[in-house]
């Protein structure tokens, strides 16, 4: 028995168990009048939530691909998934079907595009925690392929909610994994997580190895080159001596051809904070500007770290007016995401723009800023 729908699942199980609504509430632990709006299609819930209550009666929620062409299965806008609520097959464990684990990837993805980090903290570590029970090498070459993206989203879920030691523990995960499932394009996209997590807990050295490392893995789609060489120059501008060579590496990243609007947008942001750290501060103003205004259409999370950088490259850059800017639409993306390093960025801003403080468009941006932070990440 398959459903389409959370509604018809609900239907579905009353009909089969012979329950009514107050039944089926009392062992979903919800009320009945939620059951009944659900049923007439007055309430919904997310995907997460769903797949946790069906649980407590049997039923599981399985993704099938609505495409059948392979697309690039990280960007926010790729291929949607049909959901179908099934029972469940109790005998099973659902972490050894290759395809409910690529789509756990994608709603981690898609979770963290939206939200940020820390509303999918928990779950990452859940995730996590499946994984690493496994026997890793008895598994197939797919389950340790789809395993891998799993533990590199959760591991990218983690490091933006500041759990950093978790999040390289899962990045080690998914390089294993990716190593057995002898995949390349997953073990590359491993080095890359590693060498963000290693450059964020201010170690660059260990960050340029783990993106040299990546870029030494042959025939590597250039979507994955252009972000190793990226994270590699991010990683040589935080190390006195190397500016030639951090430069260099961005400009092979920004040469890079052949990549979608998202992925394009997304490196020329990312690329703009090295070009900050190496001083360059127009052209990172522009590469910011164009990656903030992309991202709008697509991750919040994104248009919000991008704002924050654009604000701190004014500051560094000496441009009170043009930072009061920045902050104030930093200010008004951050009630619509959720993530350790967005905050961690907001208090920065707001500490080092207070040399400031007398010039009324920064003083009043400061109180906005102050005002709009995540209640548990205040600023001092």
């Amino acid at each position: 028995m398959e459903c389409q729908t959370l509604p018809e699942a609900l239907t579905a199980i009353m009909k089969q168990r012979g329950w009514t609504q107050k039944q089926l509430g009392r062992e979903l632990g919800v009320s009945q009048a939620w059951i009944s709006r659900v049923c007439n299609g007055v309430a919904d819930t997310g995907l997460a939530r769903a797949r946790e209550l069906l649980a407590r009666v049997g039923w599981e929620v399985r993704f099938t691909p609505s495409l059948e062409d392979p697309v690039e299965r990280r960007e926010f806008l790729a291929a949607a998934a049909s959901v179908v609520f099934v029972p469940s097959a109790t005998s099973s464990n659902p972490y050894l079907d290759p395809d409910y684990v690529r789509a756990l990837a994608d709603s981690l993805a898609r979770g963290r595009y939206e939200l940020g980090g820390l509303p999918l903290a928990a779950r990452a570590l859940g995730h996590v925690k499946q994984i690493d029970h496994l026997e890793r090498p008895s598994l197939g070459y797919e389950l340790q392929s789809a395993a891998s993206d799993l533990l590199y989203q959760a591991s990218i879920a983690l490091y933006d909610a500041g759990m950093l030691p978790q999040s390289e523990h899962a990045g080690m995960i998914a390089l294993d994994l990716a190593h057995h499932a002898e995949d390349a394009s997953a073990r590359a996209r491993a080095y890359d997580a590693l060498s963000r997590v290693s450059l964020y807990r201010s170690d660059p050295l260990r960050a340029v190895k783990h993106a040299q490392r990546g870029l030494r893995i042959p025939d590597l789609p250039a979507s994955r080159l252009s972000s190793l060489h990226m994270r590699l120059g991010r990683a040589l501008a935080c190390m006195k001596g190397n500016q030639a060579e951090a430069r260099e590496a961005l400009d092979r990243a920004l040469d890079t051809s052949g990549l979608s609007p998202f992925a394009e947008a997304a490196l020329g942001g990312d690329v703009a904070i090295g070009l900050s750290r190496l001083g360059h501060y127009n052209q990172a103003d522009r590469l910011l500007h164009e990656a903030a205004n992309a991202m709008g259409q697509w991750s919040p999370l994104f248009q919000a770290q991008y704002l924050g950088r654009q604000a701190q490259t004014a500051i560094v850059a000496d441009k009170p007016t043009l930072a009061a800017n920045y902050m104030q639409s930093l200010t008004r993306a951050l009630p619509f995401i959720s993530s350790a390093r967005v905050n961690k960025r907001a208090k920065e801003i707001f500490d080092r723009s207070a040399k400031w403080d007398r010039i009324s468009d920064i003083r009043i941006a400061r109180e906005h800023l102050k005002s709009m932070l995540s209640p548990e990440h205040p600023l001092a």
